[in-house]
């Protein structure tokens, strides 16, 4: 696997959000190379193009443009087969799952890197009014705080255990990444562990072929 490694490290800084995000997508697409082929490959890039560049239009006022990508987006989907279409889900179904993991990892690496974090209202008053808020401002804003109960059923867990255990291995593998002491062999190795894994996530079937019982239900909540 060391002609995949080598290709997806390329470039790659492995510092940021942004690093993390490209590494997962890279080793997305190798698996989706290998698993679904070039040609699926290609369609499901062309998607993600039409798709990004639809929204980011939109975002940036340009309505009839956004609009004109979205109809082609339309028009190209829909003459999607049926499994072609089920096999796209999944592509993006993961792709997200692995932003989702890339993102959480960040947002954890980010608190670590905070000096000093609020574990107080005190604490937040206080930087608040240091900041240039007004002690009456503040108070206004508080008094006008409203707090809710809301009552939910718990949902049945829609990520089976196997694929949640994978989750957690490719967090645990960003988070050894972000260690200076790795060379060259510990980060092919790495490398090598979060291919094996997003390769293992894309040939589990993702759905449950039984209803869970109680106590499965149970047992996904531990």
């Amino acid at each position: 696997m060391t002609d995949v490694t080598d290709d997806i490290a390329e470039g790659i800084s492995f510092q940021s959000f942004e690093d993390d995000c490209k590494l997962l997508g890279n080793m997305l697409n190798d698996v989706l190379q290998r698993e679904v082929g070039g040609r699926f490959t290609e369609k499901v890039e062309r998607t993600k193009i039409l798709a990004q560049s639809a929204c980011n239009l939109r975002a940036s006022g340009m309505e009839a443009t956004a609009e004109l990508l979205e109809k082609q987006l339309a028009s190209e989907l829909s003459k999607t087969t049926l499994e072609d279409a089920l096999t796209l889900a999944r592509v993006f179904s993961h792709y997200l799952s692995l932003m989702g993991i890339a993102e959480t990892h960040h947002r954890v690496r980010k608190a670590r890197n905070v000096a000093h974090l609020s574990k107080s209202c005190d604490d937040t008053f206080n930087q608040l009014v240091q900041g240039g808020v007004s002690p009456e401002e503040l108070y206004n804003t508080v008094c006008k705080q409203e707090v809710e109960i809301v009552l939910t059923a718990h949902p049945t867990q829609i990520n089976r255990r196997t694929l949640q255990y994978k989750h957690i291995r490719i967090a645990h593998l960003l988070e050894y990444n972000d260690r200076a002491d790795l060379g060259p062999e510990d980060r092919d190795m790495l490398i090598e562990d979060l291919v094996r894994e997003i390769t293992s996530i894309w040939q589990t079937d993702e759905l449950r072929r039984h209803k869970p019982t109680p106590v499965d239900e149970a047992r996904a909540g531990i």
